[in-house]
């Protein structure tokens, strides 16, 4: 039986549509950058993390291989819905480094993300004020030069197709938003699993239901989180 949305998928199932989760971005990569001020040096890094344990590990790393640092200030933002989120002065004046860091954290709409800031004092005082400053703009650095992907709240979506229409199937796939689970090849028709953005699933079933002249067998299975290429809202609005 071929469908045309994914409500009559649920129908069929006898399942009520489950609420939509909000995508969500995260660095993967460690990066680094550092800065001099007044001979102070701060060194910035971001890093992926999942839990609060992952986060103390990371920081008690830092301050075993900078000994002689100053400061080791850093913040961090857990969760799909962001329902984490602490940060740590260490000793600078309260509020100049770990809320500085967390608002660039913030800004770029990330989550699973630490950044930490390294301060090697170099005997000159900042005040606050630019000390915040500077902070924010190595939290912000050490951001923008990390790499970052997107996890994507999809449909699970399992596909048979006639083989003469699994080229251009495979080829839509390619061309769209959309994850390749798994393939595989039966006797009859070609299986193919999927993951596709919910807010893009309407639009895909139509598609394949136009290649196939409605002779796809199409049927949800699941939901979940999908690992996605991120692009710059700059890119994406291109």
């Amino acid at each position: 039986m071929g469908y045309s949305t994914v409500e009559e998928i649920y129908e069929d199932e006898g399942k009520e549509k489950l609420e939509v989760k909000n995508d969500y971005i995260s660095v993967e990569e460690m990066s680094v950058v550092e800065l001099d001020v007044k001979k102070s040096r701060f060194i910035g890094m971001a890093f992926h993390v999942e839990s609060d344990d992952e986060v103390h590990q990371i920081i008690g790393n830092l301050r075993k291989s900078n000994k002689n640092a100053s400061h080791v200030c850093y913040a961090f933002i857990l969760g799909e819905t962001m329902s984490v989120a602490k940060n740590n002065d260490d000793g600078e004046p309260a509020g100049s480094a770990g809320a500085p860091i967390f608002e660039a954290i913030k800004q770029a709409h990330l989550t699973n993300t630490l950044v930490a800031v390294v301060r090697y004092f170099g005997g000159a005082e900042l005040g606050k004020s630019r000390l915040t400053r500077v902070y924010n703009a190595v939290a912000n650095g050490a951001i923008a030069e990390a790499k970052k992907f997107k996890m994507v709240y999809c449909n699970e979506i399992e596909i048979k197709v006639p083989y003469a229409n699994y080229g251009s199937v495979s080829k839509l796939f390619t061309d769209s938003n959309v994850h390749i689970i798994e393939q595989k090849n039966d006797e009859s028709m070609p299986l193919i699993k999927i993951a596709v953005p919910v807010k893009a699933s309407e639009k895909i079933l139509e598609s394949i239901r136009a290649k196939t002249r409605g002779s796809s067998v199409i049927s949800k299975y699941g939901n979940g989180f999908y690992k996605f290429e991120y692009k710059s809202q700059s890119v994406e609005k291109k």
